[in-house]
């Protein structure tokens, strides 16, 4: 997982009669994720950086394109890295209050269908390149998360504090891909329902929800 140190040492190919991001928004977006993930490897108790994982999803940079800049795709591939290490911090954080979770249909687990976190690192996706995908990086990262998180309720039926909820896989968002490799959309947002189901399944049967 990417730390404090890989973003001193992380360095971008400096672009200038193609378009780039502007460098003094980069760095200095740089320094602020730095300090983000400082808050979280001392571990300070009840700390929690301003700068979030999905902060870092809505962030976008001033293009150059005469002037010096940065490689967007390079930055954008860190920016995917800084997005899984943030959000890995969040879920290992200490557990939060409940909130109510978003309706959401039970049927498939009534049925006896949930997904198992076994079946998540076989998931493959179609591979987008010329029109919008999400980060790879960053659903890979995610679906980690969301296979420990049920492996631990296979395993244990009431982990003490479990990494996700099936509300924060409602409410995740990925940086959006164009010109590079991303996943398809709709499948994952599909697989995503899937994972949803799953994890309220398991918050029902352990009194969670």
């Amino acid at each position: 997982m990417l730390t404090t140190t890989a973003i001193d040492v992380v360095r971008f190919a400096v672009t200038k009669f193609r378009e780039g991001y502007e460098q003094a928004s980069v760095d200095a977006f740089l320094t602020e994720a730095r300090a983000a993930l400082t808050v979280w490897e001392q571990g300070a108790a009840g700390a929690a950086p301003a700068l979030t994982g999905d902060a870092v999803v809505d962030r976008r940079f001033p293009p150059t394109k005469f002037g010096n800049g940065y490689d967007q795709d390079q930055v954008d591939d860190f920016l995917d890295r800084i997005v899984v290490a943030l959000r890995a911090h969040e879920a290992g954080a200490a557990a939060r209050p409940a909130a109510a979770p978003t309706p959401l249909p039970l049927a498939k687990a009534a049925q006896g269908s949930v997904l198992r976190s076994s079946a998540i690192p076989d998931k493959r996706f179609t591979v987008t390149r010329f029109r919008e995908g999400y980060s790879q990086a960053g659903v890979d990262g995610f679906l980690e998360a969301a296979r420990t998180a049920l492996a631990e309720y296979e395993r244990s039926g009431v982990p003490a504090a479990p990494p996700l909820s099936g509300n924060d896989v409602v409410n995740v968002r990925f940086r959006p891909t164009k010109f590079r490799a991303g996943y398809s959309q709709d499948e994952v947002d599909n697989y995503l329902d899937e994972i949803t189901v799953a994890i309220r399944h398991h918050e029902q049967a352990s009194g969670r929800v």
